[in-house]
């Protein structure tokens, strides 16, 4: 093999070659017993001596070291920075239930929607951790990506390398020649307070918790530094794959294993509602011995015909769903209530707390929602209350505990009349008892407004976070979003900012001019008009196709569009007659941004418009719900 040289450039011979490979085989067999089977077949200090003769080899011949050797894992040079890697099937968030009428419900739709009787589900735990996506060809793992947005993740592909539980090599089984498998990295618990222990010996922060530790690790940008974590994994699904894969969840989870991946030993399948609510229950009672955070129990449709035929919301599939565990609660007083201001100018109450552990989370600040909320709970500052984490994520205040005592100075909660950022005098929305600065000024509105604008799923200016948002709002360089785009006669400046530097600065303002192309939908909710999302600025620029025609629709225009009701038009035409927001539209144009896009056909152009249907009985190949979908779909 004449690519196989060494370090003085001779070739490796062909005992070595096959020396290395023999090696290779026998340390990832031997790991995958060891970490995955728990079943080892040699001694720590066999593996040792086979090691450290593969690591003698690949020194002498560097091309030897192939992805698959398990040297790998000690960890790659520091990356600068990540990649972003496209995932070719979106990596989804789940939905939520959390009682069993939440979950039947769930079912019933699943069965109205297949119009069937009843189907079989796949129940696994819904481990705390994070979501990742391994590709691998003829094979060998040649990428690690995080979820991300769902859409496009981070290639951390040298981390994921030093989890002993991540295949190298698949082995075992017919092996597609290019194969995506899903997993959720996590920190054991076991390991995690030892973990802290060593940090706060060296002085360094601790984490709050096994997953902050994990998420900590993974994006670690010298993986010698992942390599010292002992992270784990468990592969839970085939996302996507060439060739012939199984046709049910359960298989794909016994293919999975075949191949050499890790997966759950707790997974098991459910013919009825019923069933999975014992298994709910058995998931719920065993979770304090388990050696990882579980959440609750991710429900999934055996079939993957019938998982094809759910399809997804914008989020979510309909075919799976997370039966969450009830919250766990504390006890802990309330020292303050303090005002976010928000990016759309609403007044967020928010409870801090004496620091309080709730399911293994230190929490020192809570949400209150709003004003009526504190008012219907009658939460005040100094009472002693009970918090709690929202499916064991968002903290927030349930209420005073029993036997809370207050003081004479006791007095209910209300927001101020002028807005805590700016002093200007604030709005009431009756229609959402919202409180509201409409203060286009507002700075720590601003501020917000700021990142959201250049985040990912708006205009995706990278290097432009929360962070630089704040400095860049309160250096003044940047007053409204259009100033972004002029950044770049500012260079001077932004490099006098906390943490700029020459390079940091030409990525930004490479990145600012990359988002002048952005479609316009992304600008739509890029600009935060209240109700406008990302699914309403799609549909407002797939119908009139420039920031112009968006200015001059009427109410009666915007309210013909499907999807975009009365109180979304009002909200965008509100937003339009501001003369602040007229002049931002101006500023964003001379600055090269007024995105285009082609309008969306109008329906009487489409093959069956002006027809109608009716649609009954059972259908061999679909359902009657996607029928009627595919009917409007054609006008």
């Amino acid at each position: 093999m004449a690519d196989d040289v060494g370090g003085n450039g001779t070739a490796a011979p062909a005992e070595a070659v096959a020396r290395a490979a023999a090696l290779r085989d026998e340390l990832n067999r031997a790991g995958y017993r060891y970490y995955v089977l728990q079943a080892p077949e040699i001694s720590d200090a066999e593996y040792d001596v086979r090691m450290r003769e593969l690591q003698a080899l690949e020194d002498e011949y560097p091309a030897l070291a192939s992805p698959d050797s398990p040297t790998q894992r000690v960890g790659a040079p520091p990356a600068p920075e990540f990649a972003e890697v496209v995932h070719p099937v979106p990596l989804l968030s789940l939905g939520n239930v959390f009682d069993k009428e939440s979950f039947k419900a769930w079912h019933d739709r699943v069965l109205r929607f297949l119009e069937i009787d009843s189907f079989q589900m796949v129940c696994e735990p819904k481990v705390d951790g994070l979501a990742v996506a391994l590709t691998y060809e003829n094979g060998v793992l040649v990428r690690g990506a995080t979820r991300g947005d769902g859409e496009r993740g981070e290639d951390v592909t040298a981390n994921l390398r030093t989890i002993r539980t991540v295949p190298l090599r698949l082995a075992g089984g017919e092996v597609p020649p290019r194969v995506e498998i899903r997993g959720e990295v996590f920190f054991p618990a076991s390991a995690f307070e030892r973990f802290n222990e060593e940090r706060e010996a060296e002085g360094l922060p601790t984490y709050v918790n096994p997953r902050n530790a994990a998420s900590g690790a993974l994006r670690q940008l010298d993986s010698h530094e992942t390599a010292k974590r002992p992270l784990d994994l468990f592969v839970y699904a085939i996302g996507h794959g060439e060739g012939q894969l199984p046709e049910t969840q359960w298989d794909a989870l016994q293919l999975l294993g075949a191949w050499g991946c890790r997966t759950n030993p707790w997974n098991r399948t459910a013919e009825t509602v019923e069933e999975v609510l014992g298994h709910f229950e058995a998931a719920r009672s065993e979770r304090a011995t388990l050696d990882y955070g579980v959440d609750g129990v991710v429900v999934n449709v055996n079939r993957f015909d019938y998982q094809r035929r759910l399809g997804q919301t914008a989020r979510e599939p309909r075919w799976a769903t997370a039966y969450k565990f009830p919250a766990e609660q504390a006890q802990t007083r309330l020292l303050r209530i303090e005002i976010n201001v928000g990016r759309t100018g609403t007044l967020n109450p928010y409870a801090e707390l004496e620091p309080v552990v709730v399911g293994g989370v230190t929490v020192s600040s809570a949400t209150l929602h709003n004003e009526s909320v504190v008012a219907e709970k009658d939460v005040r500052e100094g009472d002693l209350v009970i918090v709690q984490r929202a499916g064991d994520v968002i903290p927030q205040v349930v209420g005073p505990a029993p036997g809370n005592v207050r003081g004479s100075d006791s007095k209910p909660f209300s927001i101020p009349d002028t807005c805590p950022a700016c002093s200007e005098l604030v709005v009431r929305s009756e229609d959402d008892a919202a409180v509201r600065c409409v203060n286009a000024r507002c700075p720590t509105q601003f501020e917000r407004l700021l990142g959201h604008f250049a985040c990912r799923a708006a205009m995706d200016i990278e290097g432009l976070g929360s962070k630089l948002a704040v400095a860049l709002t309160r250096s003044e360089l940047v007053g409204d979003v259009a100033d972004v785009f002029s950044l770049g006669e500012r260079r001077d400046d932004l490099l006098e900012l906390e943490g700029m530097a020459e390079k940091s600065v030409d990525n930004l303002l490479t990145a600012i001019e990359a988002a002048k192309g952005r479609s316009l939908a992304r600008l739509l909710f890029g600009l935060g008009i209240r109700h406008v999302g990302s699914e309403v600025a799609e549909l407002l620029a797939g119908r009139l196709g420039s920031l112009k025609a968006i200015e001059e629709a009427s109410l009666e225009q915007m309210t013909a569009i499907d999807g975009v009701g009365p109180r979304i038009a009002e909200s965008v035409r509100a937003w339009l007659d501001r003369p602040a927001n007229r002049e931002l539209i101006g500023k964003l144009r001379a600055a090269g941004v007024d995105p285009r896009e082609a309008p969306a056909a109008p329906s009487d152009s489409l093959p069956l418009a002006g027809k109608r249907f009716v649609v009954t009985g059972r259908l061999e190949s679909m359902s009657r719900s996607e029928a009627q979908a595919r009917i409007k779909e054609q006008g």
